[in-house]
């Protein structure tokens, strides 16, 4: 039985939906369609719109709950079949990525980066996303095609095949050949490959412990040459902020981090890494009394205004998310003292009632 694209469900409590809303899935043979003509079509845009069409779709179709989903079957769907349509604009988009040229290709990026942009900041964890490994059965031939890419591309169309496997992690991590791309890529003699091969080691560090360490080690050497550039130092230190999944690694990751910034005398790498560790830091309670010491620590020791203000700036980050003790009055007072510099620091942290009357308790 063919499905109506035109399928109604009851949405269940909770899922912010209105009673006569279709789902994704009911609606997912009519995108498929809609793609496949658009990206026929030899009108000029045509193919690219289409394309960034699809951006939403899949960002919406990634977010709906599993509830959702299981509710397809009162609307007509046969079992299975919204994610053969699922599938099928996946490999289409893959597709068009590897015949493309760099407009499209550079559209199919921009999708998948919209899509994972969203799917981080979803609300319920029911949704394990549409790229999931579990619900992505071709996984095999989206990468495939992707590598095609890749080994036979641009540096251009190199980076912009790194950007997808990072945003295919849930499968890509489990591939050996697209893990050895991306880690030998961040050794890369061209800036654009390695800065596209940090953000996908970042998302596989995220998925896989191995993978992590690897990276790490790999991380704190970039850091400490002096042949590496200062925007891929920058790249790099964002990468620290994503070795939180596994507590064994964010500890690991959080002492490498604070030596890198006692050793560097750079100040946009101390910000930089200082703004990644308290990121890192506040996923865990350990971690983050550590970081608060560090913090202080940094202002205490009369840094630059700028690095101070950051390390306040982080303080009332911690605090916001009800990880520090400090009352954000406190950290505004000592912030304008590092401002407008009426008394050293060390004088305020150690008698602010008396330098700076404002900060009285």
């Amino acid at each position: 039985m063919v499905p109506s694209m035109t399928a109604i469900v009851t949405s269940p409590p909770g899922t912010g939906k209105s009673a006569m809303e279709p789902t994704c899935a009911a609606r997912s043979m009519e995108w498929s369609i809609q793609l496949e003509k658009g990206l026929r079509s030899s009108k000029p845009g045509v193919r690219v719109q289409a394309i960034l069409q699809m951006g939403p779709h899949l960002q919406q179709w990634s977010t709906e709950l599993e509830s959702d989903i299981a509710s397809n079957a009162t609307s007509g769907l046969v079992s299975g079949e919204d994610r053969l349509f699922a599938n099928t604009i996946l490999l289409r988009l893959a597709d068009a990525f590897r015949g493309g040229d760099k407009e499209i290709r550079l559209s199919v990026v921009k999708v998948f980066l919209f899509e994972r942009k969203h799917r981080e900041n979803r609300k319920h964890k029911m949704c394990k996303g549409l790229l999931s490994k579990a619900r992505v059965a071709n996984h095999l031939e989206l990468l495939r095609r992707v590598k095609t890419v890749f080994d036979s591309g641009d540096l251009e169309s190199k980076a912009l095949a790194l950007v997808l496997f990072g945003c295919w992690a849930d499968f890509s991590n489990d591939n050996a050949q697209i893990r050895y791309l991306i880690l030998s890529s961040l050794v890369s003699s061209h800036d654009c490959e390695v800065r596209t091969s940090l953000f996908a080691a970042g998302c596989l560090c995220e998925l896989s412990d191995d993978f992590a360490c690897t990276t790490l080690e790999m991380l704190f050497n970039m850091m400490n040459s002096s042949a590496v550039s200062l925007p891929l130092k920058l790249a790099a230190a964002q990468v620290f902020a994503k070795f939180k999944c596994f507590y064994s690694i964010a500890i690991k990751a959080f002492k490498i981090g604070q030596e890198l910034v006692l050793n560097s005398s750079d100040e946009d790498v101390l910000v930089a890494m200082l703004l990644s560790l308290t990121q890192l830091a506040s996923n865990f309670t350990l971690l983050t009394l550590n970081q608060v010491d560090f913090l202080e620590s940094l202002v205490k020791q009369e840094r630059t205004p700028r690095v101070q203000e950051t390390a306040i700036r982080c303080l009332r980050f911690l605090f916001k998310k009800g990880r520090c003790l400090y009352p954000d009055e406190h950290l505004s007072s000592i912030e304008k003292c590092i401002t407008k510099r009426p008394c050293s620091v060390n004088q305020v942290m150690q008698n602010p009632t008396v330098v700076c009357p404002s900060m009285s308790p």
